[in-house]
């Protein structure tokens, strides 16, 4: 077993699946691994969901890129409706023998409920609207940060703050904003043998294709600009992409499908230009139906993560996204417009232009990195 210098003994929980393909999953063994790099003791709680894990895992710690430096328990949660009831049942028997945290930290609701009841100070770090989660979500929320146990609330975005505030769930001082993060890069030059041909600009998207992500531009943009660009898609299933290919008449598109988190990297190390191209609306996995437009109030990985590589990046001009990027990080257009985009794909034909571009990106990256961002949810406990 590993050995660390504790601050405090964390509790994490979570109903991520883990192992999985989801940017939830991703984010929550990031910030477990960044807890115990600030010195923390952390054990991170996790349903165990066997037929939802994503298969030819043997190494969780390697399959997420992340240092063994916490420890990973599975509780019982069958693939049932009311599982995540028996789940949070395991949780309160957990809590009943294991007394001796300093904290418990969530994304779960009705674990951190249930942590609160059990006399645990909690925060909760939430990454949409809990109004928009289910009946029972919301009663637990409202319960929670009624107790004297609560610390705080954290949220992805400025844009969810308000919405919480607007609410008038809790006053401006118990909600932190904590934009999501990525891994200091140490290595900038292991890069993937990209498809396509030699002397091409090489633009890339990493992400889902869900409507909304910006499949749409990169396919539009795709079709008018010259010979010498080349696009690569890195993520996707193999249903999107099957559409999107066919969708697609040029060439000069490349699909990877989905690459283990650990490995993207250096397909980013191999790009040029990174998009962003995220519209107005976009519904991500399960939200499709339920009106929660992620477009508000996200704040995705592969922002950090092209900053992190020193990349070029041209946005969506979404308020959300503002919130991190600018006119000297970034290239920003109107998220819809296929002139805009082209013409700031040209602009950063320049390596020049690229170079400027991605050195304050990068430079501007140092505020994000995981091990910053636990170290400021831990700042006036």
């Amino acid at each position: 077993m590993f050995k660390i210098k504790h601050k405090m003994k964390i509790l994490y929980i979570s109903n991520s699946i883990i192992p999985s393909r989801s940017a939830n999953s991703i984010h929550v063994m990031k910030m477990c691994q960044a807890f115990a790099d600030n010195g923390h003791e952390l054990i991170l709680l996790a349903p165990d969901k066997k037929k939802r894990y994503e298969k030819k895992v043997d190494n969780l710690y390697e399959h997420y890129g992340v240092k063994e430096n916490f420890i990973i328990k599975k509780l019982w949660c069958p693939n049932i409706k009311g599982g995540a009831f028996l789940y949070t049942l395991g949780i309160f028997f957990y809590l009943i023998v294991n007394k001796k945290f300093n904290l418990v930290y969530g994304r779960f609701i009705y674990g951190c409920y249930v942590a609160s009841l059990l006399k645990n100070k909690v925060i909760y770090e939430s990454h949409a609207p809990i109004y928009e989660e289910t009946n029972y979500g919301l009663k637990f929320f409202r319960q929670l940060i009624k107790s004297k146990y609560f610390k705080k609330l954290v949220v992805i975005s400025q844009a969810l703050k308000d919405i919480y505030l607007e609410n008038g769930f809790l006053n401006s001082e118990k909600i932190q904003v904590a934009h999501d993060g990525a891994d200091e890069v140490l290595d900038f030059d292991s890069t993937i043998d990209l498809l396509g041909g030699v002397n091409r600009l090489k633009v890339g998207y990493v992400g889902h294709l869900y409507k909304g992500k910006g499949i749409e531009i990169i396919a539009a943009i795709a079709d008018k600009v010259k010979d010498d660009v080349e696009f690569h898609v890195i993520g996707g299933n193999e249903k999107d992409i099957n559409i999107w290919k066919n969708n697609i008449v040029n060439k000069n598109v490349f699909f990877y499908g989905y690459v283990p988190h650990k490995k993207v990297g250096n397909y980013i190390n191999a790009l040029d230009i990174c998009l962003l191209p995220n519209q107005k609306v976009v519904f991500g996995y399960g939200t499709k139906g339920t009106g929660m437009n992620l477009s508000k109030f996200t704040s995705p990985l592969k922002v950090f993560e092209y900053m992190s590589h020193k990349k070029p990046i041209i946005a969506s001009d979404l308020p959300v996204l503002k919130e991190v990027l600018n006119e000297n990080n970034s290239i920003i257009v109107k998220c819809d417009n296929i002139i805009e985009w082209i013409n700031a794909i040209e602009k950063l034909k320049s390596s020049t232009s690229r170079e400027k571009i991605a050195k304050q990106a990068l430079s501007d990256f140092n505020n994000y990195t995981w091990k910053n961002r636990a170290s400021r949810l831990m700042s006036n406990l």
